[in-house]
């Protein structure tokens, strides 16, 4: 689409993938890129109850549109964990608060941006693997509290009381530091966005950057979103759910903050 809504190019999708939302992307020479995994060793299902760990490794498949000329990029392992429970009803998953990972965004010039969201260092590297670009801010860290572990106990057990061992245990595996980053995207002008983490009352905050690393303004949205964004002709595109569980799709023009903040 243009940014008048106007169909300017239709295509079958070349990597194949499970997904619910589609998150391709396409680089400056026209090429697609879609992350896959590999790996044998997840705990399969049902799982075990308890902790499970796993890895995969994890690629970036490529589909050249000219000349269907397909290629992949290994960018490491990943690593991942569930904690499984069982009833005489069946079983399921509980969730485990402020677990911290790798992100990866293509780079629309070539290679990728990187970050482990436990802490405020994203760096930008080629195709090879070599370190091009990095950006760290000092952050206040965030700890995870006793009342933090509490409150998620709490939650559990209000609608799941017999489910109390297993949150203990959740909440006894939790880390020590909450993430202090939620995410990267790279708009259509090739600029880095940084969201960070932010109370569940406060709206969305992103820095923005350069491909070089130059901080270039924040931004803070004014309503919150009910899943990704997409930044394209100075517009913030997604869509809100109002209170009648209605959806709308929101077009939002980008204001900047004149200083980061910290």
């Amino acid at each position: 689409m243009n940014a008048t809504g106007v169909e300017v190019r239709r295509f079958f999708k070349p990597v194949i993938s499970y997904g619910y939302i589609w998150d391709g992307v396409f680089d400056n020479r026209g090429r697609y890129w879609r992350t896959t995994t590999h790996g044998g060793d997840d705990p399969g299902y049902p799982p075990p109850p308890g902790l499970s760990l796993w890895s995969e490794r994890r690629y970036y498949k490529s589909y050249e549109m000219s000349s269907g000329a397909t290629d992949s990029v290994y960018v490491g392992e990943a690593s991942y964990q569930s904690y499984a429970y069982t009833t005489p009803a069946g079983w399921g998953f509980l969730p485990l608060p402020f677990e911290a990972g790798e992100v990866i965004e293509v780079n629309p010039s070539g290679g990728f941006w990187r970050a482990h969201t436990a802490s405020y260092r994203i760096v930008r590297t080629g195709e090879g693997g070599d370190t091009l670009v990095v950006i760290e801010a000092g952050m206040p860290l965030q700890r995870v509290t006793d009342e933090d572990r509490s409150a998620y106990v709490g939650r559990i057990v209000e609608d799941r009381p017999e489910l109390r061992r297993e949150a203990d245990e959740v909440a006894a595996l939790m880390p020590d530091i909450k993430p202090v980053l939620e995410g990267l995207l790279v708009d259509d002008e090739g600029r880095l966005w940084v969201e960070r983490v932010t109370p569940k009352d406060e709206p969305a905050f992103y820095d923005r950057y350069s491909e070089t690393g130059e901080y270039v303004g924040s931004v803070r949205l004014a309503f919150e979103p009910a899943g990704p964004i997409r930044v394209q002709h100075g517009n913030i595109y997604t869509w809100v759910v109002d209170e009648l569980a209605v959806e709308y799709v929101v077009k939002a023009s980008v204001s900047l903050r004149a200083k980061p903040s910290g």
